[in-house]
């Protein structure tokens, strides 16, 4: 019986090791690049209408008026809230690193085109126009958060044997993460039933993630991780 022969692949040189490792990264930069591009319109469309408030959910409250939910969500909150179920879909493909990257680029370029437009505005703006800076500082703390945990907790929780606590575990701890951070940094001292304020928030958004769920399980079928990223 003929020995088998061991064959092994030459080694790699310097200048293919240099164009493979290129070529990795203009693949993973062109990805990033793609997912950024569709998160980015999403944070802006929500950082402009950020001082419109939101009536749809105040029949929840009745005659209660200061706890109706427009007291404190507005369109563009409301809008950001759908930012952590697009980096779920993108972790679901790519994997958390990924999305997590995705998410960094796009609050770069969404920060570019405010800085933008509010150059273009500076003369015509008056005093008021703008949210103050105590808002700014954590509504955009609190968005952000949100994001990188919803990437975080769903390459965590993915693979579990029900296919939808991976997504449903990540929006609620994403939408935890902004109650959190949001409400006591931007209400705290100053009056305002902030505490009931941040449950109803957050019971509203566990509905959209409620809701999330079908599309999400419409979705991953077509949505086959990326190699490396096993999971459900």
């Amino acid at each position: 019986m003929e020995a088998a022969v061991e064959r092994h692949q030459p080694p790699e040189t310097a200048v293919e090791r240099l164009a493979r490792q290129s070529a990795e990264f203009a693949t993973s930069f062109s990805r990033m690049v793609m997912l950024a591009v569709m998160l980015t319109p999403l944070l802006l469309l929500a950082i402009l209408t950020v001082d419109m408030p939101m009536h749809l959910f105040d029949r929840l409250a009745g005659d209660a008026v200061m706890s109706r939910p427009s007291n404190w969500l507005t369109r563009g909150g409301f809008i950001m809230a759908l930012a952590p179920l697009l980096v779920i879909i993108f972790s679901r493909k790519y994997g958390g690193d990924e999305a997590s990257r995705a998410v960094t680029a796009s609050w770069g370029l969404a920060a570019v085109a405010v800085f933008a437009e509010l150059s273009y505005l500076a003369p015509s703006l008056e005093d008021g126009d703008l949210p103050g800076v105590r808002f700014t500082v954590f509504f955009t703390a609190s968005a952000m958060a949100a994001q990188y945990m919803a990437a975080s907790v769903y390459d965590i929780v993915r693979g579990a044997i029900r296919w939808w606590r991976a997504p449903l575990f990540a929006a609620l701890c994403s939408y935890f993460t902004f109650a959190v951070i949001y409400f006591p940094g931007v209400y705290a001292g100053t009056g305002a039933p902030w505490l009931n304020w941040m449950i109803g928030d957050f019971a509203i958004k566990a509905i959209l993630a409620l809701a999330f769920l079908p599309i999400y399980g419409i979705l991953r079928d077509g949505l086959k991780p990326k190699g490396g990223y096993g999971g459900r």
